[in-house]
C-alpha cells in the first residue's frame, strides 16, 4: 500500500532551522547525582522527571534490502548512507543536529532487553512510500563502503515515545520489498534502561544529549520493569559487590 509522506520536507525544514538558527543547542541537564542520573536528587530515593521535549533520528541510504532468514528475524543492510544521523524534538521543541553516526551507534541504546522501534521508510519521487515498523539491535557501520546493517524484527505491535510516529500510524503498512532503492530510517527515542535502585520499576527514563551524542538516564522512573525489557526471558545485569553494571559502556556528560 503506498501513503503520502512528506519526509524530504520534514528533513528540509530541519535543515533551514539549522540555518536560521547557525547552531545546533543542546537540552539543558540538571545536576548529577552520584549514580550518574541526570535529574535525580542526591539519594536517588526520589526522582523527577526531567525529560522536556523527545526526539527522532534519521538515517538515510541510496539503497538497500530488507532479507527474511525464514525465522521471522530480518537483517536490514542500507547502502550509499549518509554518515550522519540527522535528529530533532518533536514539537514545541527545536533542537536540531546531525550526529557523526559512528558517535550516534555507540551511544544510543541498541541492547537486546529493549531495543528501539524504527520505521523503514521507502520514499519514491511521487511523495508517497512503503512503511514497516520494527525493533532494531546490533547495528554495524562501515565508513569505506557506506554500508549500514541491523539486525531487526518487524512488529504488529508497538508503542513509540516520539508524537512522529504517533502522526503516522495510518501509514504503516504490513511488508515491504525486499530490495529497495532510496530508503529513510526513522528510529523512535531513548527507552528505558535497568538500575538497580530508586526505581520501584528497577528501569529509570532515558533522554536524548545532543551535546554528548547518547542517551542517559535522566530522573524519571518507568512504571513497570517490562519498559526496559521487552524480550520474553530477560535477565537483568548481575552486579558483581563495588561493581556497577550499565546499558552501555558511554559515561554520562559532565554538569559545569
Amino acid at each position: 500500500m503506498r501513503h503520502a509522506f512528506p519526509m524530504k520536507w520534514l528533513i528540509a525544514t530541519m535543515l533551514l532551522g539549522l540555518a536560521l538558527v547557525g547552531t545546533v543547542s543542546g537540552a539543558g541537564h540538571a545536576a548529577n547525582n552520584s549514580t550518574g542520573c541526570v535529574g535525580c536528587d542526591s539519594s536517588s530515593a526520589n526522582v523527577t522527571e526531567n525529560q522536556k521535549e523527545t526526539f527522532i533520528f534519521i538515517q538515510e541510504g541510496s539503497s538497500g534490502n530488507f532479507v527474511n532468514d525464514s525465522l521471522g528475524n530480518y537483517t536490514l543492510t542500507m547502502t550509499g548512507v549518509v554518515p550522519y544521523t540527522m535528529f530533532f524534538a518533536d514539537r514545541p521543541g527545536r533542537d536540531a543536529g546531525f550526529a557523526p553516526i559512528d558517535k550516534f551507534l555507540k551511544g544510543f541504546n541498541f541492547g537486546i532487553n529493549n531495543p528501539p522501534n524504527a520505521a523503514i521508510i521507502l520514499p519514491d519521487e511521487n511523495e508517497t512510500s512503503d512503511m514497516v515498523v520494527v525493533e532494531l539491535t546490533n547495528p554495524k557501520y562501515n565508513n569505506t563502503s557506506g554500508t549500514l546493517t541491523y539486525n531487526a524484527r518487524q512488529l504488529k505491535e508497538y508503542s513509540f515515545k516520539s508524537g512522529w510516529f504517533q502522526d503516522h500510524m495510518s501509514d504503516i503498512d504490513p511488508a515491504i520489498p525486499e530490495k529497495f532503492g532510496r530508503v529513510d530510517l526513522v528510529i523512535d527515542d531513548c527507552g528505558c534502561t535497568s538500575v538497580e535502585g530508586g526505581c520501584a520499576s528497577g528501569c529509570r527514563n532515558s533522554c536524548w544529549s545532543p551535546s554528548f551524542y547518547g542517551c542517559f538516564q535522566c530522573g524519571g522512573c518507568c512504571a513497570a520493569a517490562r519498559d526496559c525489557c521487552s524480550v520474553p526471558v530477560c535477565r537483568r545485569p548481575v552486579s558483581k559487590p563495588g561493581v556497577k553494571t550499565t546499558e552501555h559502556p558511554i559515561k554520562p556528560p559532565k554538569t559545569p
